[in-house]
């Protein structure tokens, strides 16, 4: 809603579904998922290859300069290149916002996109981010 824009618009490819596509750009911006969370998920086995398990080649086409992300416990099972993204270059490049409107924006974001719910930001705790009482 800040953007105007999804922060995450997956789509299906010739090798994965979307649903393929919106795991892997969820790990892009806020990094590999911890095996524990990732493994607790009920449909995880459909996304991730469990420790030892050895990877299916797969051609990806139009990917260049990537960097693998994943590791082996927890990798994806259809897609094994990640390209890394940063939510401050996304907002102060792409969608060219200010930039001393980006820290706090992310700040805001981030902290609410944590994996583990213990460090994840409640939401008593967004409501008292200086973001949103921002002018």
């Amino acid at each position: 809603m800040a953007t105007g824009e999804c922060l995450f618009n997956p789509q299906p490819g010739k090798y994965f579904s979307r649903d393929d596509d919106h795991v892997a750009r969820i790990i892009e911006l806020l990094g590999r998922i911890p095996p524990q969370i990732a493994f607790s998920w009920n449909k995880s086995t459909k996304f991730f290859r469990r420790p030892g398990e050895e990877q299916q080649p797969i051609a990806l086409e139009g990917v260049i300069n990537v960097l693998c992300l994943c590791t082996l416990t927890g990798a994806l099972l259809r897609i094994s290149r990640l390209i890394p993204r940063n939510l401050h270059t996304i907002l102060a490049d792409r969608l060219k916002w200010r930039k001393h409107e980006v820290p706090p924006f992310t700040s805001f974001l981030l902290s609410a996109l944590r994996y583990a719910p213990e460090k994840r930001a409640t939401a008593a705790q967004c409501l008292q981010h200086a973001w949103l009482s921002a002018p």
